[in-house]
């Protein structure tokens, strides 16, 4: 009886056998082999995922690496192994060992490398959020980012004008004004940090100041109309309408086919009581942006001065 079962028990293993895949099966034997992985500096790496594929095989064990770095493959088919070790943070290893089955396989050494980081994608992906949560007038969530980035990479002073803008959007001038300062002590040169600075502190009664800066800007490598425009917007909130005007007339003449200039001008020469002058420009305006958010106003204007 207990052969009969014996003889039943060897023949459903042998079908098992038969059922099961033959790359369930090819890379399994009685080999062993072992390694230690180290970082660099010497010191062993956990959590390593090392995964071994016998060549001309599609399968293979998968282990991890303990806390002092070591891992191990039981029962393994003698040949030529593939082994891939990886961790977020660190290069991908690659190594192949030669198995004898019936031999002691010396342990492996391996050493991975950290991965090096490109800190511009980090960043980039911060800025898109802090982007995010201005567009929704977040401005403390907004500015905790970007303080992030600057703290984390004192090279990226860049951030300083973003900064500038949360506290300029929450009134907080002289924190702006702390930032735009920063930033121009690091690129003395950029026009559009000059013209943000000289807006805020026109924006403050620092009219002098502001007027010295703006002095110092270079107006042939003004590239962007809205930049002239903005002196001549920041102009207007000091409540300086000649000042205005000078600076609207020069985003005019440099760049003629701009629209917003047209708009402004008007704006302002409406104020100052040239109602001719404000109704060509308005309507010059109307005629150039004929769907922007201001085309509504300036045509009520024109509807009044008819």
């Amino acid at each position: 009886m207990k052969t009969s079962r014996l003889a039943s028990f060897i023949t459903f293993l042998a079908l098992i056998l038969i059922a099961l895949p033959a790359s369930a099966q090819g890379w399994r034997g009685v080999g062993r082999i072992s390694g230690v992985v180290k970082d660099e500096a010497g010191q062993p790496v956990e959590g390593v995922v090392v995964k071994a594929v016998l060549v001309g095989e599609s399968g293979g064990p998968q282990t991890k690496t303990n806390k002092k770095g070591e891992w191990a493959f039981n029962g393994i088919n003698g040949g030529q192994w593939n082994l891939d070790f990886e961790k977020p943070g660190f290069d991908l290893g690659k190594k192949t060992m030669s198995v004898e089955e019936h031999t002691i396989n010396p342990p492996m050494p391996v050493t991975l490398k950290k991965a090096v980081i490109d800190p511009n994608v980090a960043i980039k992906a911060d800025l898109n959020k802090a982007a995010e949560l201005i567009q929704a007038q977040k401005y403390p969530e907004a500015r905790a980012i970007y303080e992030r980035i600057l703290a984390e990479h004192p090279e990226a002073y860049q951030v300083e004008p973003y900064i500038a803008r949360t506290y300029y959007a929450e009134h907080n001038l002289d924190a702006a004004v702390e930032h735009l300062r920063n930033s121009l002590a690091k690129e003395p040169d950029n026009v559009d940090v000059k013209l943000l600075l000289a807006n805020t502190l026109a924006e403050q009664g620092k009219a002098e100041e502001s007027q010295q800066l703006i002095a110092s800007i270079d107006e042939a490598k003004i590239t962007n109309p809205a930049t002239l425009l903005n002196i001549g917007i920041g102009m207007l909130n000091a409540k300086k309408p000649a000042e205005a005007l000078t600076w609207f007339d020069k985003t005019i003449a440099r760049f003629p086919e701009y629209p917003d200039a047209y708009y402004y001008r008007g704006i302002t020469e409406l104020q100052d009581g040239k109602n001719d002058a404000a109704k060509a420009d308005l309507t010059k305006f109307v005629e150039m942006a004929p769907n922007a958010p201001e085309a509504t106003t300036a045509k009520g204007i024109l509807e009044k001065l008819k």
